[in-house]
């Protein structure tokens, strides 16, 4: 497992950067906590939370375990995401042991490039779901370099271990742009390969991105969302597709 250079023994403090108290969309029918942890190992154009890659600002881990305290009798869940939560692996097992034993559930939104920190959490238990972002087909790593400015070939391994995670729930999501949609594709691997869970279709922002020329982009529409997850459907046959936008939230298509 990496080693966090984030979080001091001593200190205990954790590289994180917003904290919503209550947020009704980051998990689907529930009602959670959400921890945006600073730093990310790639470094895609289109991030929706591009301002929280480079960032640095260290807090006393008591501090968030009080926000989590604050906000229990509201929430049935906490969520981590980023950024990337998996870069910092001694504060998030830290948290989540806490958030277990406040009786709630955990998620963790990861780019899935440390397997072995998601392998440990769901070997211990301390997670009850992964939200794992696949940005491109698995089958076409050099373009998975390519997209998220990793220059690194070997990200997409990392990528499909944590995808099969034995015993744990994973959906996997996926954010397109007008310039930016590999959804067929990834759907075909996924089928390929016998997934079974969830496969959300974001609509992506254009104007949260860091790419200049993207922010100049229409955004895809409520109905061309729900055309492109019936065409998947069609071609592909999978099912299990849901799509998330800004008209209507999280939505059932096939």
């Amino acid at each position: 497992m990496i080693r966090d250079m984030n979080i001091n023994e001593n200190e205990m403090k954790v590289n994180v950067g917003k904290i919503i108290s209550i947020s009704t969309v980051d998990w689907h029918g529930r009602s959670s906590h959400v921890i945006f942890f600073n730093g990310c190992s790639l470094r895609c154009s289109w991030c929706q939370n591009y301002k929280l890659l480079d960032c640095k600002r260290l807090v006393d881990i008591e501090k968030i375990e009080k926000s989590i305290l604050d906000a229990k009798m509201f929430i049935s869940a906490v969520v981590f995401s980023g950024g990337e939560p998996t870069m910092q692996p001694d504060g998030l097992m830290h948290l989540a042991e806490f958030i277990k034993r406040q009786g709630l559930l955990v998620g963790v939104q990861t780019n899935g490039c440390f397997p072995d920190v998601l392998r440990e959490l769901a070997k211990k238990k301390l997670v009850d779901k992964i939200f794992l972002d696949i940005k491109a087909s698995p089958l076409e790593p050099m373009r998975y370099s390519e997209i998220t400015n990793a220059n690194d070939a070997h990200i997409i391994s990392r990528v499909i271990q944590t995808l099969h995670i034995p015993d744990i729930d994973i959906e996997v999501r996926t954010t397109i742009f007008r310039s930016l949609n590999d959804s067929l594709e990834i759907a075909k691997y996924l089928e390929e390969h016998n997934y079974n869970g969830t496969y959300v279709i974001q609509q992506g922002v254009p104007w949260n991105t860091a790419d200049n020329k993207m922010r100049k982009e229409d955004i895809l529409t409520r109905e061309e969302m729900i055309s492109i997850a019936k065409n998947i459907n069609t071609d592909i046959g999978l099912k299990g597709i849901k799509i998330r936008t800004r008209e209507k939230g999280e939505e059932y298509i096939i």
